[in-house]
Formats: C-alpha cells, sequence, structure tokens
C-alpha cells in the first residue's frame, strides 16, 4: 500500500513537472534580433503621394507591417545596400511578404523626382514605395520619425523603422542588419495578429 501511495505521488509531481514546463514554453516568445522600441509607439502619420501618383497613409497599412527608410537615389552606397537587404530579406519569407510595404521617404527633394524614385526603387522591388516630396512636407516627416537630414540629403538617417500590423513602431533594423536577421525579426511579427 505504501507503494502505491509513493508511487502515487511520483506520478502526480511528474505531472506537475510537465504541465509547469510546457506552460514556460507556450508563453515564452520569440526573440527579436533587432533593437526593440520598449514601449512601442504609435507611428506618426505618413500622408502623401507617392512616386506613381497613388495617395500613401501610413494609417491605411494597418493590417501590413511597414518597413520605413528614409534616403535618397544618388546615394553612392548605404541606401543602395538598405535597399537589397529589404529585396533578400522579403525573398527569404516568400509568399508571406505579400504583408510587408518597404516605404522610403526620400531626404533629397531636389533631385528625388517621383519617376526617379521609381526607377530606383523598381530596381529593388516593383512594389517598394518612394516617397517624394516639397522640403516642407518631407521636414515634417523627418522630424516626426526623428530623422536628421544634412548636407542637401546625403547626410540621413540609416535606420529602418519597423511598424507592426497595428500601426506602432516596434523595432529598428540598423545598417548592418543582415537580410537573415530582417527575415527573422520580420516572420515573428507576420506571425501576430
Amino acid at each position: 500500500m505504501q507503494n502505491k501511495t509513493y508511487l502515487t505521488g511520483i506520478l502526480i509531481i511528474t505531472t506537475l513537472v510537465a504541465i509547469v514546463t510546457a506552460i514556460m514554453f507556450i508563453n515564452v516568445k520569440p526573440a527579436y534580433l533587432s533593437p526593440v522600441i520598449s514601449p512601442s509607439v504609435q507611428a506618426a502619420e505618413i500622408s502623401m503621394t507617392d512616386a506613381n501618383g497613388n495617395p500613401f497613409h501610413m494609417s491605411d497599412q494597418r493590417g501590413k507591417v511597414v518597413l520605413v527608410t528614409f534616403g535618397f537615389v544618388n546615394c553612392p552606397d548605404e541606401c543602395p545596400l538598405t535597399m537589397a537587404h529589404l529585396k533578400q530579406a522579403l525573398e527569404i519569407i516568400g509568399p508571406d511578404s505579400k504583408d510587408v510595404r518597404v516605404v522610403m521617404v526620400s531626404t533629397d527633394p531636389a533631385r528625388d523626382t517621383p519617376q526617379a524614385m521609381d526607377d530606383f526603387l523598381g530596381v529593388f522591388n516593383k512594389g517598394f514605395i518612394g516617397i517624394p516630396g516639397t522640403p516642407e512636407q518631407l521636414a515634417k516627416i523627418w522630424s516626426d520619425y526623428g530623422v536628421e537630414v544634412l548636407d542637401g540629403g546625403e547626410t540621413h538617417s540609416s535606420y529602418t523603422y519597423v511598424v507592426d500590423r497595428g500601426g506602432k513602431q516596434r523595432l529598428t533594423f540598423l545598417p548592418d542588419s543582415t537580410p537573415d536577421d530582417i527575415a527573422h525579426d520580420l516572420k515573428i511579427l507576420l506571425a501576430e495578429n
């Protein structure tokens, strides 16, 4: 009788340990590889006409993950590298990339015409969205996102701001983020509802 009570006790303890372990694993969220914005903040509205002449409103992007980057089409290095990395990351993600929007806001309003932006971004992905504008229009967006633009647009933030499906800024991709790291973090965000 004592052996039966002992075995029942071991069975109960083993079951409880298994349940607690399962709960711990269920509640563990995947870790992002990029810097997390905590607490997340509502992404500033961008309400402009894109390089293709279509209205673009950040608030209309709910349900999508939006990557907002700042650059100019005559950039010799950092901007093309960023676009190439984002293109590769979306290719890694595959079909789920349909729920990701890449938006490049111009830092050079004098030279970034709609056609120039469309041509530049089209080299990487025809779905990438260019936001040209007047210096006044763009300055507001730069300010809203904390981007400092100097030297006629040639010196600017090289971060990509990641906005989740609910319109909150959640992550920042750094200039040295690899396509694999970007894809890893996007997969986590895309899995969220």
